[in-house]
């Protein structure tokens, strides 16, 4: 079996190679051919096919005629690519929503796609909280103030010092592999912790103890609220300064999900004019962010670089659940994660 990997600087093509040679054995001898891009060194791209991608079309097409089964990240699988690989049996994108895959290309010459969905949520989950107590808790202020000198006895003041999570509410907007990890953690430092999610029923949350209630609800009563919705066109700018007002003036938005949901201009306002108190934010709109954004300078919000998903072991559970599903395939039996299932039912 011809099997071509694009990797990148993150899911490292050798990586790959050598869970595929453990896991695909049975079904050799395997030929490899590797290509790899920038990403994360370079940003993401996007186009009117592909929503977000790293890498050239181009050195793909050159690469792809002969393979069977392309193994990839971030680079771009479109319908030239697609039009090019003549071979092609198989798609298993080391993603858990890929963006980067021209899916009803793929869909229409009958080749499956395969994720790896929550690939990545054991390292959201323990950096959304890290974000949480880093916000709440000056904790990146207060290094960035030390290394330049600079001891703060200004954290100490009764005005800016922030709450303790034990008896305050979390509201987690959406309830999928991340939230519900998350509700664990933040009931074990002694939240109570509600949910808003139409997709997943009520007795679904009750399992983990928590409260399924309406958007308006959860804005009204929470003291912290973490996004962890998907991205689409009802959500886009869900969160907007009708939202804010709605939220108690005391309370802190995190968001590590995706830019589009928050409208970044209305939440500048809502900080700037203490509508909420603080804000913890991995994404953004635009990224890389404007340097030059007023939200950075602001003395109440943290910000990284969307990093939150970036562990070794994130690289590691995605081969993992690629290469059960490429033995089921391969074996004609069942799988678990196939983006477009019509095409192994015809």
């Amino acid at each position: 079996m011809k099997i071509l990997i694009i990797g990148d600087q993150f899911v490292k093509a050798e990586i790959v190679q050598q869970e595929m040679v453990r896991s695909l054995a049975p079904w050799g001898p395997l030929q490899f051919e590797t290509l790899t891009f920038d990403w994360p060194m370079k940003p993401f791209e996007r186009n009117e096919e592909i929503a977000e991608y790293q890498g050239s079309e181009a050195e793909i097409i050159d690469r792809i005629s002969e393979a069977e089964l392309v193994i990839l990240h971030a680079a771009p699988i479109s319908d030239a690519v697609l039009a090019a690989a003549r071979k092609l049996k198989a798609i298993a994108v080391i993603r858990g929503g890929p963006t980067n895959i021209n899916l009803a290309a793929a869909s229409r010459r009958g080749i499956p796609v395969f994720n790896s969905p929550g690939r990545n949520a054991v390292a959201v989950v323990e950096f959304t909280i890290g974000l949480i107590l880093c916000e709440l808790k000056n904790i990146a202020r207060g290094h960035m103030h030390l290394v330049q000198k600079d001891w703060k006895y200004e954290y100490y003041l009764y005005d800016r010092c922030n709450f303790e999570l034990p008896g305050k509410v979390a509201g987690l907007v959406g309830f999928g592999n991340i939230a519900y990890r998350i509700s664990t953690i933040l009931k074990a430092f002694g939240m109570t912790v509600i949910a808003h999610d139409p997709f997943v029923p009520p007795e679904r949350m009750a399992e983990y103890g928590v409260e399924s209630v309406s958007l308006e609800e959860l804005l009204e009563r929470s003291d912290v609220v973490s996004v962890h919705a998907r991205l689409t066109p009802e959500t886009h700018h869900l969160f907007n300064l009708e939202r804010f007002r709605q939220m108690k003036p005391t309370a802190l938005f995190v968001n590590t999900a995706r830019g589009g949901l928050v409208n970044y201009d209305d939440l500048y306002r809502a900080l700037n004019e203490k509508i909420i108190a603080a804000a913890a934010l991995d994404v953004f709109q635009e990224e890389p962010c404007d340097p030059d954004s007023p939200l950075l300078q602001l003395d109440n919000v943290t910000v990284t670089p969307h990093i939150a998903g970036a562990t070794r072991d994130t690289v590691h559970y995605g081969l993992s659940v690629l290469a059960d599903d490429l033995q089921h395939f391969l074996s004609g039996q069942s799988v678990k994660n196939c983006l477009n299932p019509e095409v192994l039912r015809g």
